[in-house]
């Protein structure tokens, strides 16, 4: 007996060990080859399995359900296939195509003249059955599967235009990370709904090559920044692909390949031509660091130039007149479709304000007062000196008093009063300010003064407007005129205080020469401007001017917040006063009055400064202007502003002898990269840049920069400075469009076919810089009459942020004992006394090797914060641990994503262990796409089980039923024997990897053998999923499918793609309960989950069309040689109509109203979960029957808590609430 079973159980171990070495791996993870092919056998809904005769082995086994159940769900080879069918079947690109034909032929009339088109029809000229035959007339034919693909005919089966754009990626980086990937994953999922929806689906991809990531990144690596381009983008195409993302892949661009940034050179010559594009010395933002200028748009919005240290310096550049658009681009925000947020933003940093200008005079002493009779005699003058303060009542403001009066205590015979009396204010000794500034009142012996109002004569200090004044901002005069900007809002009845910009051209005029201010004014102009906007100190300038409106003089202070755009214009400061509604009437009343008097001129002033442009890097686009070698640099162009020149429009080129400025030939290339122009000579102080010192890393390329001209004889220079990063990215998306026209820089008609961009995805952090720039650009597009629209973008999106922990912060006590971060909260409310760690030896290891002698901040007088280096942290179900000492948690900081801050997450490992649907889905579930949200990989396994049940409903492995030696002549691949004999598929492959994503000839063949694998045989549609009229589908089933319908479809357009998830998930649970489920309610259920898993849905439409659609025997199919017959055949090379890309969106059952049916909530602890639908037939038992199996899955969540239902509360034909608790 023993050895009996002694013998059974080696013959058992033999059977497992058989089983472990016949399985085979190929290069790709495909699981192949098995022996034993009965352990991959699906169970049908749990019953008894049937006896099954194993052939292989010769003896029968009764092999129960649990030992057969399987995984089927192969996503590596799945997603692997359907990425090669759809990227080298061009789908996006042949729509594309077809429907620019078809909209050219349109344009050109060739339709027969009784064509009517769908908006005649729509707006009642015909009925719904002639535009259907219009339709049928002008449509391309739609080959079906089975039938002969691809008709020659010129229409379009695609309603309308759909152009949806994701912000291009700076190719500057190794490769995307999750961050990147939502963004796309939310474009692609509304593209495939909107193609499903007979949209003609524009979907372009590109690269912002050019600018500073990738230019730091050469100057740390010295590398030449092509080769770092050229790398990073292959790796960017292969992430795409990998997750089923579908482009435009024809229409890609690249900003840094001359085809492209010709054109972009072409724009700005067009600016310069205009009057939009001029050149100034002015000081700007000098990085010593990075050898070039910064401007302020960047400094405030780009994250990785916050840590630059920023010196000011003087420098030549260039600059586009941005401001000119100014008032268009705050208006026409009403034409667009965007989040209040980003119009806001926009609003505010172009920063309008509507008022006026009045030209006041600066007080001299000499022009001040003239005396009437009345003047009293027993008069004693205070002594003035040089910079008496505003706020003290009692002293005179005057103009041009020096400070050498201190010493000879010169008085003068005219004073202005503030207050009836003043003689208590006038006792008083010398008073210091800030110790520099000198105030002094009479001794205070002095008599008491009567007081006596002065009537002056101040004609000339209001002049009337004149075209001088009209000419320029900055007043050429010797007299010391200055411009006083008034809004509505200023209190021109109680200001008391106007304020003058630094860098105003007279300021030196007004400050009368005081070195104290000089000193100021040269230290204070040499800051960064972030610096200058924060400094809210103001200097009395020693100068006056007089209010005739309320008789005083009203001082001028100088201030460093008024930066350069401002600089001509003086503005009042705002001083509260308690009674604002009463002087808001009054300012209003005097305002209007002087608006609409001679004596001003209406201004829009703006906080929008113009474009600088300029950069000194290597990286980007060089300008395409020259200068004689006399003129080096060229000298100050200023915009011109004459009536004649206002008219925009293109200008040809016309270089001549009295041009100071001439144009180049373009596309202007950059020289070959040289390593050595980022070395510093010995000697050579770089951090001592000044003014014209400062250089062009272009300026080093001595051979590139000097040209000469045969025909005058005349040596030129090149300008050696480039554009921003901003340049190419401000026009592309109309490049996308049309990117391989060699001799415009695009065709008109094309481009204003497809304009505007309908949905525009990317960051909010780019909305005062790319989003301004790209209308402004757009705008003088518009003014060249090259596009139609006002603006280029009609919705904008914006996506949440995915943040990931980018530093840690370890807690102690006071006495650095360490604390866990889950207790800090409780330390702080003094809720909690902390217990000793036991292992103190391990604690103090940590304590001197982490925090001893380091800073560290102190919260609450209880415990102090460190900031710890990420290598001592590990991460365990997405909290945070020291590595050391597993039970002291630590506090992760979540910033966004970025490769400077170290945090970012790579989504190929991802992919590759969970596949790219389950990255896809989980990434959209983690929280609402529009909202900034935490990182987590936590979940991710659930989504994985859920396409994996999912797979295993849906298919299942085919029975063998014939074992005979004679070969199974069925083909069902994915490719015909007929194409595989002219190798279709390898040339459609290899066109692709070689042009898009630079393959090897080894890399082409094994995308060839998945392609032409067989092992599609093996797998078939679920008996669950059955055939059935759609009359006799249950009622309650096509009611439940139009409520996810509706649901899902709503989601999608409103952007709410995580709870359209949550409905996937929903559904699923629901029919997974039925005893079958529907064919025509399966293929609804993969159309409204493709556009967001399409690998695992477009492998359910095959076996799908495998299954129902194939070619039928007896067809035969043409070129093949051997005329034979064939199964049900589906070759996507054959006809790429076949793919689920081609099939519509579901579309709702017709349900004939019934007055007894009703749709029941079904509910848990009164939370809605779901309906049912109620016909008025089932009995209040069944209802609650088919209620718990709808809801089962959260019924036993709540039970796995501890929970029980403790009642049932059915409401007739309205609720049934589950009471679990």
């Amino acid at each position: 007996m023993i050895i009996i079973i002694c013998l059974i159980i080696v013959v058992g171990i033999a059977d497992l060990i058989s089983f472990n070495t016949s399985k085979v791996i190929d290069a790709f993870g495909i699981v192949k080859n098995y022996e034993n092919k009965n352990l991959f056998l699906r169970p049908s809904n749990y019953t008894k399995r049937r006896k099954k005769y194993d052939y292989e082995n010769g003896r029968n086994r009764n092999i129960k359900i649990n030992n057969a159940k399987k995984n089927l769900y192969d996503f590596k080879l799945i997603e692997k296939k359907w990425q090669i069918i759809w990227n080298c079947k061009k789908l996006l690109d042949k729509d594309f195509k077809r429907f620019n034909k078809y909209m050219e032929n349109e344009s050109k009339g060739e339709k027969k003249s009784d064509d009517k088109t769908g908006a005649e029809y729509a707006d009642g000229n015909g009925t719904e059955a002639e535009l259907n035959r219009h339709r049928n007339e002008i449509e391309e034919s739609t080959p079906s599967v089975g039938k002969k693909g691809g008709s020659n005919t010129v229409g379009c089966d695609m309603k309308e235009k759909y152009y949806i754009l994701d912000m291009f990626p700076y190719p500057s980086s190794s490769g995307l990370h999750v961050g990147h990937i939502l963004c796309f994953t939310i474009t692609d999922v509304i593209s495939k709904f909107k193609r499903m929806n007979k949209y003609c689906v524009f979907h372009p991809i590109g690269w912002d090559s050019f600018g500073l990531p990738c230019d730091r990144l050469s100057m740390k690596l010295k590398v030449d920044p092509r080769q770092i381009i050229k790398k990073n983008i292959s790796n960017f195409k292969n992430q795409l692909i990998k997750l089923g993302f579908l482009f435009n892949w024809e229409n890609e661009i690249n900003t840094c390949e001359k085809k492209y940034f010709k054109w972009t050179q072409w724009i700005i010559i067009q600016m310069f031509l205009n009057n939009l594009a001029y050149k100034k010395k002015s000081y700007v933002n000098w990085s010593d660091e990075l050898n070039c200028v910064i401007s302020n748009d960047e400094l405030r919005n780009e994250i990785n130039l916050k840590n630059l240290k920023i010196k000011k310096i003087k420098l030549l550049q260039w600059y586009l007149k941005i401001t000119k658009y100014a008032k268009r681009l705050v208006k026409d925000l009403n034409l667009i479709n965007w989040p209040d947020k980003i119009k806001n933003m926009q609003n505010n940093w172009i920063g309008i304000k509507s008022g006026i200008i009045i030209k006041a005079k600066i007080m001299d002493s000499k022009y001040l007062i003239n005396y009437y009779s009345d003047f009293i005699k027993k008069l004693k003058i205070p002594h003035i000196f040089y910079n008496s303060v505003y706020n003290n009542y009692s002293l005179l403001l005057l103009n041009r008093v020096y400070t050498s009066m201190l010493e000879h205590k010169k008085t003068y015979d005219f004073f202005l009063f503030e207050n009836e009396d003043m003689s208590s204010s006038l006792n008083g000794s010398i008073v210091e300010l800030c110790n520099k500034i000198d105030v002094v009142s009479s001794d205070e012996n002095s008599e008491e003064i009567n007081m006596s109002k002065l009537l002056l004569n101040q004609h000339n200090n209001i002049l009337p407007v004149t075209k001088e004044f009209d000419k320029s901002n900055v007043d050429q005069s010797n007299d010391n005129y200055v411009n006083i900007f008034i809004t509505q809002n200023d209190s021109i009845l109680e200001n008391d205080k106007i304020i003058i910009s630094i860098e105003h051209p007279d300021i030196h005029k007004i400050i009368n020469g005081n070195k104290f201010l000089e000193n100021i004014i040269n230290e204070k102009i040499l800051q960064d401007d972030m610096t200058r906007l924060k400094d809210d100190k103001i200097y009395f300038s020693g100068s006056v001017f007089y209010n005739p409106i309320i008789n005083k003089y009203i001082p001028i202070y100088i201030c460093s917040w008024i930066l350069e755009n401002h600089k001509n214009t003086l503005f009042f400061m705002e001083k509260e006063k308690a009674d604002k509604m009463e002087r808001n009437k009054k300012n209003e009343l005097i305002y209007d009055l002087i608006a609409n008097s001679k004596f001003s001129k209406k201004k829009y002033m703006y906080n929008l400064k113009d474009w600088l442009f300029s950069r000194q890097r290597y990286w980007g686009e060089p300008f395409p202007f020259i200068y004689k070698t006399e003129e080096t640099n060229g000298r100050e162009y200023f915009y011109k502003d004459e009536e004649e020149n206002n008219k925009v429009q293109i200008k040809k080129v016309a270089n001549g002898r009295n041009n100071d400025v001439y144009i180049d030939k373009i596309p202007v290339c950059l020289p070959k990269f040289d390593k050595s122009i980022y070395d510093v000579k010995t000697g050579e102080d770089v951090g001592s840049y000044e003014n014209d010192n400062a250089h062009s890393v272009l300026s080093k390329f001595k051979d590139w920069i000097y040209l000469k001209n045969e025909k005058d004889d005349v040596l030129y220079k090149r300008e050696c400075d480039i554009m921003p990063q901003w340049a190419g990215s401000s026009w592309y998306y109309l490049r996308y469009i049309d990117p391989k026209n060699e001799k415009k820089i695009f065709n008109k008609k094309k481009i204003n076919s497809w304009l505007p961009v309908d949905l525009y995805v990317g960051g909010s952090e780019h909305a005062v810089l790319h989003l301004l720039y790209a209308r402004f650009f757009h705008k003088f597009l518009y003014d060249l009459k090259l596009v139609n629209h006002k603006e280029p973008f009609k919705k904008l999106f914006n996506q949440g942020l995915l943040l990931n922990a980018a530093s840690f912060y370890l807690y102690t006590d006071l006495q650095n004992r360490l604390i866990s971060f889950e207790n800090v909260g409780k330390l702080l409310k003094g809720g909690v006394k902390m217990d000793p760690i036991e292992n103190v030896r391990e604690q103090d290891e940590i304590v001197n090797e982490l925090i001893n002698g380091k800073s560290y901040k102190t919260e609450g007088n209880v415990v102090r914060k460190y900031l710890i280096d990420e290598k001592y942290v590990i991460e365990k179900e997405n909290k945070y641990y020291l590595k050391n000492l597993n039970s002291i948690q630590v506090q992760p900081i979540y910033e966004k994503m970025s490769k400077s801050r170290g945090n970012i997450i790579n989504p190929d490992d991802i992919v590759k262990k969970y596949g790219a649907d389950c990255l896809r889905l989980h990434i959209l579930f983690l929280g609402p796409v529009d909202q900034n949200k935490k990182w987590s990989i936590k979940g991710i396994k659930g989504t994985y089980k859920f396409l994996n049940k999912l797979y295993n409903l849906f298919i299942k492995r085919k029975e063998e039923t014939d074992h005979s030696d004679g070969e199974n002549k069925e083909w069902h691949g994915l490719i015909c024997e007929n194409c595989v004999e002219i190798q279709k598929d390898k040339k459609l492959i290899s066109d692709f990897v070689k042009k898009k994503v630079n393959g090897t000839k080894q890399g082409v063949k094994k995308l060839i053998k998945i392609v032409r694998e067989k092992g599609n045989n093996n797998m078939i549609l679920s008996d669950i999923i059955k055939k059935k009229k759609t009359d006799e589908i249950e009622k309650e089933k096509k009611i439940i499918t139009n409520y996810y319908i509706t649901q899902i479809t709503s989601c999608i357009e409103k952007t709410r793609l995580n709870t359209a998830v949550s409905f996937f998930m929903k559904f699923y649970n629901v029919i997974k309960t039925w005893d079958y489920i529907p064919l025509k309610i399966f293929l609804i259920f993969i159309k409204l989950l493709y556009p967001f898993c399409p690998h695992i849905s477009e492998e359910f439409w095959f076996y799908y069309l495998k299954k129902y659609k194939g070619r039928e025997k007896g067809n035969k199919i043409k070129n093949v040689k051997k005329k034979e017959k064939v199964a049900k055949q589906i070759c996507y090379f054959c006809n790429s109509r076949s793919l689920l890309f081609y099939a519509k969106w579901p579309s709702l059952f017709q349900i004939k109203n019934n007055e007894k049916s009703a749709n029941i909530s079904i509910r848990i602890n009164n939370k809605h979960i779901t309906y049912i639908k109620n016909n008025g037939e089932s009995s209040k038992q069944n209802i609650i029957e088919q209620s718990t199996n709808m809801i089962k899955d959260s019924i036993d969540k709540e039970i796995k808590k501890g929970k029980k239902i403790v009642n049932i509360i059915n409401v007739p034909n309205k609720l049934i609430n589950f009471v679990i608790i």
